[in-house]
């Protein structure tokens, strides 16, 4: 990496992720992470598991110690966190944001100063070192501050550069995704206890059901109706089940839940417009 150090402010669930993806793929040793949060504890646990570096006063301190630093704290609390560390940011300095619902405009405006900027959208499954998120880059990013964000994404999953104006819908889609993708999970294990089957076996007959379906999309290259088709035999059990699902417009569900989730998304953004 171009940039040397990281600092992450926030040690969240997300926070750890990247320590871990780090740290794990060896993208960067874990004496050039730093970390400050208002969670002492959070802190003395990220530093015994990771060994990184939380010997910070304050999030100044961690700043003026980093070159790179990744902002994950809650929305509600980021105007605050800008404001204390807008003396300290410079042009030669980065942040990539993980704050979810925040544009790009109110960093420049709650700071009152210009630096390389990633907004981003990742999600849950980056925990497991599975996440995808989208990001997206301010004017001031160099080729090098963008490559290093893309390596710091890549350590805890996919990653994908967008428009900023894609990102509400990102939020809506992948943002909100796995919850869907649980809920689906959830009503397909409570059938097969309904049809007699233990939780447990359930469980696994689903869990390796849908990992193996994800994995033939992405090998064969095909489209999901092409799969679905090969599924569905004329007269058979799947296009009976097929039947149930489309008579309750699991699609169009589906779909509205996207819809539902990208207008919250940008409604939230629309507040710190004003």
């Amino acid at each position: 990496m171009v940039f040397e150090t990281i600092g992450i402010i926030g040690t969240g669930n997300m926070g750890s992720a990247f320590v871990k993806g780090l740290v794990n793929k060896g993208i960067l040793p874990a004496g050039k992470i730093n970390a400050f949060d208002v969670s002492q504890s959070a802190l003395d646990g990220m530093a015994t598991e990771a060994g990184i570096n939380t010997s910070f006063s304050s999030n100044v301190d961690l700043v003026n110690a980093s070159d790179i630093v990744i902002m994950a704290v809650k929305p509600q609390v980021l105007k605050e966190v800008l404001v204390e560390i807008a003396p300290v940011l410079a042009p030669e300095k980065g942040m990539l944001s993980i704050v979810a619902g925040v544009p790009m405009v109110f960093y420049e405006k709650a700071t009152g100063s210009q630096f390389p900027l990633a907004r981003s959208m990742p999600n849950t499954p980056a925990l497991v070192n599975a996440g995808v998120t989208a990001v997206v880059f301010n004017n001031l990013a160099s080729a090098e501050f963008k490559a290093d964000c893309m390596a710091i994404f890549g350590s805890i999953g996919s990653v994908h550069e967008v428009p900023e104006k894609y990102l509400d819908a990102v939020t809506g889609l992948s943002g909100s995704g796995p919850a869907y993708v649980f809920y689906v999970i959830e009503g397909l294990i409570d059938g097969g206890v309904k049809m007699g089957l233990p939780r447990d076996l359930a469980r696994a007959l689903v869990l390796d059901t849908v990992a193996g379906s994800v994995k033939l999309l992405q090998e064969t290259g095909k489209t999901p109706m092409q799969l679905k088709d090969q599924v569905a035999s004329p007269g058979g059990t799947t296009i009976e089940g097929l039947q149930v699902l489309e008579d309750g417009n699991l699609r169009g569900t589906l779909m509205h839940a996207v819809d539902a989730a990208s207008t919250k998304s940008k409604k939230l953004s629309e507040i710190y417009l004003q």
